[in-house]
């Protein structure tokens, strides 16, 4: 395996350090605030923590997701704002829908100009104490198709459809604390959409075999994610890639967000992919918000119910 430059080392065992520190050291930090509907508890982040462990909305919530890469104002010649929606269809059904629209800033040369690059939708069904056991567990399907005429660095011109299921399971000994194994089948397809691969990149269907924690410290959250993703059983080809992803996510107190009502979190993380094309090294941040809609809509009936009084 090539070895990693100096400073990527230290920044890497840093990490390593905080996140053994936290784990171990319950007595101390086990300050989490209860949430009857969980919503303290970190979910999915795009490109943080890329996990969909076993949780859904409440049955009729919908949830607006804002999450725009912040990175790209100085890695890109645009601006990349997904937005999606989440919806609870009831205790065990979740579905989701998300567009990602691309933004030219106007930082860097170039005119990839404004439309949509790419459409994500899917949903899931949770089991909770699967099988009458502390474990619970989600399968689920998500499908993300390549639209219009986006960047080449934007896509790799593929149709990805993707079945998963995910088991979790919480720690007896450390509040908060909570493992995770998954089992994803990426399959793809060759779209009409042009696209170029990155380095490591799977270039055609693969297996993706995962495990890693969470570790809930609200308003701190502290994730890692490894795993093993094959091409040898359903792809064209026999390659073979192994990643480990650390990460951090921190929900912003009101005073950051201008007393916003939504829920709003900077994340953090490394991924480091030993593959074929030798180490690649992810690092980056983002910031989600999350806004209830239902929320939203009830406050506006019982404003406008006070008001009829």
């Amino acid at each position: 395996m090539p070895l990693l430059v100096p400073k990527q080392c230290v920044h890497l065992l840093l990490l390593s350090l905080l996140l053994s520190r936290t784990t171990h050291g319950h007595d101390t930090l086990a300050t989490t605030r209860p949430s009857a509907d969980g919503q303290q508890e970190l979910r999915k982040i795009s490109g943080i923590f890329d996990t969909d462990l076993p949780k859904t909305e409440k049955k009729g919530s919908v949830r607006i997701i804002v999450h725009p890469h912040m990175g790209d104002f100085t890695r890109r010649n645009y601006l990349r704002l997904p937005l999606g929606v989440r919806w609870g269809v009831n205790n065990h059904v979740e579905v989701t829908a998300t567009i990602e629209p691309y933004i030219q800033h106007g930082l860097r040369r170039g005119s990839p100009g404004n439309d949509i690059g790419n459409v994500q939708f899917g949903g899931k069904y949770v089991y909770k104490n699967w099988l009458q056991t502390d474990y619970d567990a989600s399968v689920g399907l998500s499908v993300r198709l390549p639209v219009g005429a986006p960047p080449l660095d934007m896509t790799d011109g593929y149709n990805h459809y993707t079945p998963f299921l995910v088991l979790s399971h919480p720690s007896r000994y450390t509040p908060g604390l909570k493992y995770f194994f998954s089992g994803t089948a990426d399959l793809m397809a060759k779209s009409s959409v042009a696209g170029s691969f990155r380095k490591n990149d799977a270039h055609s269907s693969s297996l993706i075999l995962g495990t890693g924690f969470v570790l809930d410290r609200f308003p701190y959250h502290y994730t890692l994610e490894t795993g093993l993703q094959t091409t040898s059983l359903i792809g064209r080809d026999n390659q073979h890639y192994v990643f480990v992803k650390p990460g951090f996510a921190w929900d912003l107190p009101r005073k950051l967000t201008f007393n916003s009502h939504g829920r709003w979190l900077f994340g953090l993380s490394v991924k480091i992919t030993q593959g074929p094309d030798g180490t690649r090294i992810d690092s980056g941040g983002k910031i989600r918000g999350d806004f209830s809609l239902s929320r939203w809509w009830r406050g506006k009936r019982e404003a406008s119910a006070a008001a009829a009084k």
